[in-house]
């Protein structure tokens, strides 16, 4: 289980286009939709996971073991376009996002649509 980053949040940063992770700092979106081999590499350097599905209040941090396995979890069903009616029918998908704090410490962030 991750942690849930709903408290987290910062009105000035949600008004950005920010997300404030578990360890505290601010993250933002860099560059379009990610592929799943660059999300591969991103999960194998050890980058946090963020999932949010806006549709059932998901805004979820996951490290280490825990994001490695959620990725494996989920990974089938990451998108890199937007999603079928078919897809969406089956089963959650997700689009995936590389965002980046001042330091230049990376993440995956999760978008995901059912």
């Amino acid at each position: 289980m991750g942690t849930d980053l709903r408290d987290c949040q910062r009105p000035e940063d949600r008004d950005q286009g920010k997300v404030v992770g578990a360890d505290g700092r601010s993250y933002v979106r860099r560059g379009t939709r990610a592929k799943r081999a660059v999300a591969d590499d991103l999960m194998a350097s050890g980058a946090p996971l963020v999932l949010d599905m806006w549709s059932t209040g998901q805004l979820e941090w996951f490290e280490g073991d825990a994001a490695r396995a959620t990725w494996a979890e989920v990974r089938p069903h990451v998108l890199s376009s937007p999603p079928t009616a078919k897809q969406l029918g089956r089963h959650a998908v997700w689009t995936a996002g590389i965002w980046e704090n001042d330091e230049g410490g990376r993440l995956l962030y999760l978008t995901g649509s059912c």
